[in-house]
């Protein structure tokens, strides 16, 4: 049986005029990959290899250059509901609490006040932050304001979810600890997940399949299918052999 494609970037490119520059700077050369339903993809690649550009033109935030990128057949034209989106940095509106940060997305589609909270705890339980609904993002870890920026992107029940490297900025043990979080979410509420990352132990842990991306200008070096059962431990043999093997693949720091 064959898997429904819900994202396929056709030969991509991407360059931007550098101010003081006479030349483009070419960020994305002819970068083609397919996503398919339900599939936890993690995008590894150094810093500058234009892994979070990609993501960003998946969005509907960037246009490409040249090529196409199609969301369930259907070219882009923009940002839309079928896509949520985790950055890395906390994008959480400092005024609201827990609870309306998660219900943000439901509020501006005009979902009534009672369901859209009735959404928002439901996933703020999910990410384990129940007894935070009132709390304000001054108040929370970097671990757990993540936690509630998972809980809206989920809460406004997209198709896909892009996460552009959204645990870089967390200590070691938050780190792993969210790795564990997202993977547990994601077997309960199945997305199709597009996860960017430079650390080739996150990508290991949480992917179905790694698309390794070459320094810029960023095109897609090789793929790996990961097929270690989950949960899937750091120290487990075949992690560490797989881990060594993309490793020597790539210019990435373990």
């Amino acid at each position: 049986m064959s898997r429904k494609i819900k994202i396929e970037c056709q030969s991509v490119s991407k360059a931007f005029h550098v101010p003081g520059q006479k030349h483009l700077l070419h960020v994305l050369d002819r970068v083609s990959l397919k996503v398919y339903e339900n599939e936890f993809l993690v995008i590894l690649g150094p810093g500058q290899s234009g892994k979070t550009v990609l993501l960003n033109c998946v969005a509907g935030l960037l246009e490409p250059t040249r090529g196409a990128i199609l969301i369930n057949g259907q070219a882009t034209a923009g940002p839309g509901p079928d896509r949520g989106m985790v950055f890395q940095r906390y994008a959480l509106f400092p005024w609201k609490n827990v609870e309306n940060n998660v219900a943000f997305g439901l509020a501006v589609r005009g979902v009534p006040r009672g369901e859209r909270l009735d959404t928002a705890r439901r996933y703020i339980e999910l990410v384990g932050l129940k007894g935070f609904e009132k709390a304000y993002p001054a108040q929370l870890s970097g671990g757990m304001k993540q936690r509630a920026g998972i809980a809206r992107a989920y809460a406004n029940n997209p198709d896909i979810l892009l996460m552009d490297e959204p645990f870089g900025a967390l200590d070691a043990q938050t780190r792993y600890a969210m790795e564990q979080e997202l993977r547990s979410i994601w077997e309960k509420e199945k997305r199709t997940v597009c996860f960017v990352t430079n650390n080739i132990e996150e990508a290991i842990y949480l992917g179905d399949r790694v698309i390794v991306m070459s320094a810029l200008p960023g095109r897609v070096k090789s793929e790996y299918p990961i097929d270690i059962p989950a949960p899937r431990a750091y120290t487990e043999t075949a992690f560490l052999a797989l881990r060594k093997h993309i490793s020597a693949d790539t210019d990435l720091v373990l």
